[in-house]
């Protein structure tokens, strides 16, 4: 995937700490990690409207 938009998100330090130790056990980014959670979360939605 290109390189797209920057969002910018607080989130507690010990979050972000157990969030980035999963996605490095899933062999992805911090940031990989999470887009893939969003387009999972939207492809749901989208299912759920058709």
């Amino acid at each position: 995937m290109p390189k797209g938009k920057i969002i910018n998100f607080r989130i507690d330090a010990e979050l972000k700490d157990k969030a980035k130790k999963v996605a490095e056990s899933d062999g992805r980014s911090l940031s990989n990690w999470i887009t893939q959670l969003i387009e999972n979360e939207v492809k749901k939605t989208k299912k759920k409207k058709d």
